[in-house]
C-alpha cells in the first residue's frame, strides 16, 4: 500500500461516504438503482483516500463520470465514486502542435468547444458527445470519421490497489472501434484521472462521413464544421436532459467483404462504409429497416428520429429496455444475419448480475 494520506484527511473523506444512494441522477437513462456506498471525488487526494477506504474493507470500486454511456441494470455493490476532477492546461509544443491536458471530470463537449474557439484542430467532429473526459478513452468515442485515439497522446491513471498515479502512452491502451483496455482487462485496476490531447494549430478537416461535405460550403472553417456537427446532432439525437437515453445504443457491426457483397445484393440501399479491410454497416439503418424506429415497448422505446438510440420514457428499472434490446437483436439477425452489440457499458457487469440473480 502506497497511498500516503494523512489520517485526518482520510477520516474526513470517510465521513463523506453515503450509503444506499439512488443513482437515477447519475446515469442518463435515469434508472433508479442504488449504490451500496457512494462518494464524490473532487481531487486526486480525495480519490486516493476513497480507494484506500474501499481497499481496507475489500470493496469493489466503480467510477462514474457523466453516466451518459452506461446501462445500469441492478444495484451496484461496493463503492461508487462520481468523478468530479476538474482542470485544463494547454502547452505549445512548438511547430504545429499544442497539447491540452484535461482532468477526467471535465465535460467533454466543453473541451471541444474550448479547443475550437482557440483555433485548434482535431476534435471538432466530436462535438456534443455527452459525458466526461475520463469516459472518452474507455469507449474510444468517435463520430464523423474521427475517434479520440486519433488525437490522444497519453492517459493518466490511478492504480486502484496502490494509489499510484502515472501516465500510459495512448498506443499502449488497446484502442479499437468503441473499445480499449479500460473496458476490459484494466477496468478494475486503473481509473482514468486525466488525458493529454495532441491538437494542431493548422490542420485538415475530416468531412467524408455523415454527408458533412454535402451540407457545408466549399473550404469550410473549423468553427463551421463544429457548428454543423452540433446542429446535426441536435436534430437527430435526443437531449438526455429532456428524454432519458445513453446515445447510440448499438455499435455499427463490422462484416467481411464477402458478407458485405452478399448483403448488398439482397439489400442494394444498405448503408455501409469500408473499414480496415472489412465493411462497417450502419446499425441505425438496419434497425430502421427492420421496422423498429419509433416503436415503444412498455416504458421504453426506439427514438423516432434515430433508430440507433433507445430511450426511457418512464421506467425506473432496466428490465423493459433489456427485453427491447433482445428483441431488436433477434429481429436484425433474422433479417440480415448480423448480430448487433451493445455500446453502453453495463453496470454491474453481466457476470455480477448473473451471480446476484442466481
Amino acid at each position: 500500500m502506497r497511498f500516503n494520506i494523512s489520517d485526518s484527511f482520510a477520516q474526513a473523506v470517510e465521513e463523506s461516504i453515503q450509503t444506499n444512494i439512488s443513482l437515477a441522477s447519475y446515469n442518463t437513462f435515469r434508472f433508479a438503482y442504488c449504490a451500496e456506498y457512494f462518494a464524490i471525488a473532487n481531487t486526486l487526494e480525495s480519490l486516493k483516500a476513497l480507494l484506500q477506504w474501499a481497499n481496507h474493507f475489500d470493496l469493489p470500486v466503480t467510477m462514474i463520470g457523466g453516466g451518459s454511456n452506461l446501462l445500469i441494470t441492478a444495484d451496484i455493490p461496493g463503492l461508487v465514486i462520481i468523478n468530479r476532477l476538474l482542470g485544463m492546461h494547454a502547452k505549445d509544443r512548438g511547430g504545429n502542435v499544442v497539447t491540452l491536458t484535461v482532468a477526467a471530470g471535465e465535460n467533454w463537449h466543453h473541451v471541444v468547444d474550448y479547443a475550437v474557439n482557440k483555433g485548434w484542430f482535431g476534435i471538432e467532429n466530436l462535438a456534443l458527445i455527452p459525458g466526461t473526459v475520463g469516459a472518452a478513452p474507455v469507449q474510444n468515442i468517435g463520430a464523423y470519421g474521427v475517434e479520440i485515439k486519433d488525437v490522444l497522446a497519453r492517459v493518466q491513471v490511478i492504480n486502484t490497489a496502490s494509489g499510484d498515479v502515472h501516465w500510459i502512452n495512448a498506443l499502449d491502451c488497446g484502442f479499437a472501434y468503441r473499445d480499449s483496455h479500460f473496458k476490459h482487462q484494466w477496468k478494475d485496476t486503473r481509473l482514468i484521472t486525466a488525458v493529454e490531447l495532441s491538437l494542431k494549430k493548422k490542420g485538415s478537416l475530416t468531412l467524408s462521413y455523415g454527408g458533412l461535405s454535402n451540407i457545408l460550403k466549399p473550404e469550410p472553417t473549423l468553427k463551421e464544421v463544429f457548428e454543423l456537427v452540433c446542429r446535426v446532432r441536435d436534430e437527430k439525437l435526443p437531449d438526455p436532459k429532456k428524454l432519458a437515453n445513453a446515445g447510440s445504443f448499438f455499435k455499427n457491426p463490422i462484416v467481411s467483404e464477402a458478407q458485405h457483397v452478399d448483403l448488398k445484393k439482397r439489400f442494394p440501399t444498405m448503408v455501409s462504409f469500408p473499414f480496415e479491410g472489412n465493411f462497417k454497416l450502419a446499425a441505425g439503418w438496419l434497425i430502421d429497416q427492420a421496422g423498429w424506429k419509433g416503436k415503444q415497448y412498455q416504458g421504453v422505446g426506439v427514438y423516432d428520429k434515430q433508430a440507433l438510440v433507445l430511450v426511457n420514457y418512464s421506467d425506473d428499472t432496466a428490465q423493459s429496455l433489456l427485453a427491447l434490446e433482445t428483441q431488436i437483436q433477434a429481429s436484425v439477425f433474422d433479417l440480415y444475419g448480423v448480430l448487433l452489440e451493445r455500446e453502453p457499458v453495463r453496470l454491474p457487469s453481466e457476470a455480477v448480475v448473473e451471480d446476484v440473480l442466481i
